[in-house]
């Protein structure tokens, strides 16, 4: 009882730190379009008249404060007391969500649409791949439709029971081994981030050798690559390394922690791939197709939103944020991932770029093409042998994989 207590606080407690984050991100943005005051307040633009939308006249103008939902304020304003768009001289009444969306080059937004799942179908045939090499068959078919499973279970349901711990169930479904299945989706989960940290990596450096942006300004990307890199490489040395926890005397110490059966197991698997090196190498080269895809098509919906925003910013950026956002800090990264948005994109956009209301625009689509593209794993769910409740599924798991690991 005290378990289910436990983990029920701490789902509560992250729904709280999303619902907080979302407010925050969406406190940066206006539906309707909006003025800038030199105070630096953001006020909604009230006349609708189409000849003056985007024109503050001398005469004393209607705002109501944005984002005082108990506390709006009624104010005239005279165009001295504005901030002008940066680039013109009169021009001071911004487009917010509303226009921004009406304005999307509608092709652009479908094609980031429409290549979206081929992300998820080179995932699925990257788990099957791994599954092999532990010596797991199962159909490339149906590694892909629980790859859709698991986006449905990560992205439209977020909570006790993650997309890789479902898949994982499924899959055991079809095999008794499950300290090998659980090992590949834990190396499919890393070689994943691994491979976003690359793709940033690279083109970070491509970047600044090439002259694109200056070392001042990538210097938060730069130093938040640094830190993931080397963060990934110490994990992966512990989880994988038997004889660097003995050397460190962490044995006595990891032993007793909740996942220490996993640990154990991907020591197991670790030398299993270890023979594997060459055919594991190439496995994590054709699978960054799947994120250059999945990059790719939020970038495509940057530019059909218009965003100010260079082309090559959303590979560095958007891995940085995806990576971040891995950690379980809220369900999903509700709240986070957008919030991580707004941070690095408006800091980018600090000589230019896109505004606060645009990148949130971006956030939003962003989000809902995964969810868009989850729900053919409803079927799945639907179709499937029906779930267990989170905690009769991960003690089976558990259990299995204690079965297996001292066969």
């Amino acid at each position: 009882m005290k378990g289910k207590l436990k983990k029920r606080l701490l789902l509560a407690a992250k729904l709280l730190v999303a619902a907080a984050l979302l407010l925050w991100v969406f406190g940066q943005a206006h539906w309707d379009d909006y003025v800038v005051a030199k105070d630096g307040s953001t006020w909604t633009w009230l006349d609708r008249t189409q000849d003056e939308r985007s024109m503050v006249e001398e005469s004393p103008v209607s705002a109501i404060r944005h984002g005082r939902l108990f506390d709006r304020q009624t104010r005239l304003f005279a165009a001295d007391e504005f901030v002008p768009v940066a680039g013109t001289e009169d021009q001071y009444v911004r487009d917010g969500m509303a226009a921004t969306l009406a304005t999307v080059n509608k092709p652009l937004l479908l094609l980031a649409v429409a290549i979206f799942p081929l992300n998820i179908v080179i995932v699925g045939l990257r788990l099957w791949f791994l599954l092999r090499i532990q010596g797991v068959r199962l159909r490339a078919w149906e590694c892909i439709r629980l790859t859709f499973l698991g986006q449905f279970f990560n992205m439209v349901v977020p909570g006790t029971v993650g997309g890789d711990v479902v898949k994982a169930w499924y899959v055991c479904k079809h095999t008794p081994r499950v300290a090998a299945v659980l090992v590949s989706m834990f190396v499919d989960r890393v070689m994943g981030l691994v491979e976003l940290m690359m793709m940033a990596g690279v083109m970070l450096a491509i970047v600044l050798l090439a002259g694109l942006e200056s070392w001042q300004r990538m210097t938060v990307p730069a130093i938040t690559v640094g830190v993931v890199a080397c963060i990934v490489a110490v994990a992966m040395a512990f989880l994988l390394s038997r004889r660097l926890r003995g050397a460190l005397r962490l044995q006595t110490y990891y032993e007793r922690l909740p996942i220490a059966h996993h640990i154990e197991a991907a020591g197991k698997a670790a030398r299993i791939y270890r023979r594997r090196l060459g055919v594991l190498g190439r496995a994590v080269l054709v699978t960054l197709g799947a994120h250059a895809i999945f990059i790719g098509s939020f970038a495509l919906i940057g530019v059909s939103l218009h965003l100010d925003v260079p082309f090559y910013q959303y590979f560095v950026y958007l891995p940085l944020i995806y990576i971040i956002g891995a950690v379980p800090i809220t369900p999903g990264g509700l709240g986070l991932v957008e919030k991580l948005y707004v941070t690095f994109f408006v800091t980018a956009g600090a000589a230019g770029g896109a505004t606060a209301m645009e990148v949130v625009t971006l956030a939003m689509l962003a989000r809902l093409l995964p969810v868009f593209w989850g729900l053919p794993g409803l079927y799945v769910a639907v179709t499937g042998p029906k779930l267990p409740k989170a905690e009769a599924m991960e003690a089976e798991l558990a259990a299995a994989e204690n079965a297996d690991l001292h066969n």
